[in-house]
């Protein structure tokens, strides 16, 4: 009988009960929201993963690859491709610089080698020509949010401000890249190295021969070089599992916000009723104050047909 008067209740007062409805309208709508949003970046973190994440260890100067302190000498990349078992090494600088007043990451990296080895994401231009003028020097790649941010597109003129003077590139693609919040600007190693006068490495990406164990040639790159320098050996799934831990603490603290909105619409839902009841109870003491029978008020919530009386016999 309780819902029967609530929901009565609800057709004759649209206006008080329109906000709660209005609040769990906009909860449902958050929580859909969120799960798309929430499904579409996991997705796409896991492609850029995949695809750029991909060597089989990385050789940094600390555990987070996304902060750096020390760095490499240019000559330890020598060092690393002389272990038995190491295919190709990749030396990366990634300094982080003012950039139209945001603080942008720069990863000079050699490009011709990454162009063989990842693929990207392409969001503008074509990945062949785009590869080619940047290891060339003819051109830099931007990310995608940097370059939504900046307002630059395929072709426009960047000028980057280094200690030789300021170095103006067309770009030549922009990409999907999460390797920076603000953004990211991936230049030639050769010409990052003639522009800033910087030869270091913040990074080293290690792709093994077929079939050589990670296990067995991190321990060779300990034992030959952990000697002489403060150096981290990292497997990829190390890698992987620290940007799962990452993403995962950023979507629980969202879900946690989607689960306090649900609840409050909940409860606003629960009070309306719970008032609609209340008044409505009020209304049948009275009918049946003056003779209503209690199968009448409960088959008839929305009107009151008034009872024969006792004298009418």
């Amino acid at each position: 009988m309780e819902g029967a008067l609530a929901a009565d209740s609800l057709i004759q007062a649209p206006r008080r009960t329109s906000a709660t409805v209005a609040a769990l309208m906009l909860s449902l709508a958050l929580v859909v929201g969120q799960g798309g949003v929430a499904r579409a970046s996991l997705e796409s973190i896991d492609e850029w993963m995949n695809n750029t994440l991909n060597p089989d260890m990385f050789v940094s100067t600390t555990e987070n690859i996304a902060s750096h302190g020390a760095r490499f000498p240019a000559g330890m990349q020598q060092e690393l491709e002389n272990v038995p078992g190491v295919a190709e090494i990749q030396p990366e600088r990634m300094p982080r610089l003012q950039f139209h007043g945001y603080p942008v990451l720069l990863i000079s990296t050699e490009l011709a080698k990454t162009a063989r080895r990842v693929k990207r994401h392409m969001i503008s231009g074509d990945e062949q020509s785009m590869n080619r003028l940047a290891s060339e020097g003819k051109g830099l790649i931007l990310s995608e949010n940097l370059a939504a941010l900046v307002k630059l597109k395929l072709g426009d003129t960047v000028e980057l401000a280094t200690p030789t003077g300021m170095l103006r590139l067309p770009v030549a693609g922009t990409i999907r890249d999460l390797s920076n919040q603000m953004g990211t600007i991936i230049l030639e190693r050769s010409l990052y190295m003639r522009y800033f006068q910087d030869d270091t490495v913040d990074l080293f990406r290690v792709y093994l021969e077929p079939g050589a164990s990670q296990e067995e040639v991190r321990s060779r790159i300990v034992q030959r070089l952990g000697r002489q320098r403060h150096m981290f050996v990292m497997l990829n799934r190390d890698i992987r599992a620290y940007v799962a831990k990452v993403m995962n603490q950023w979507f629980g603290l969202t879900y946690v916000q989607v689960v306090v909105s649900m609840l409050v619409a909940i409860l606003g839902i629960v009070n309306t009723l719970t008032v609609s009841i209340s008044d409505r109870r009020r209304e049948l003491g009275v009918l049946r104050a003056v003779g209503g029978l209690r199968s009448q008020i409960r088959g008839k919530p929305c009107g009151w047909k008034r009872p024969p009386s006792a004298s009418s016999d």
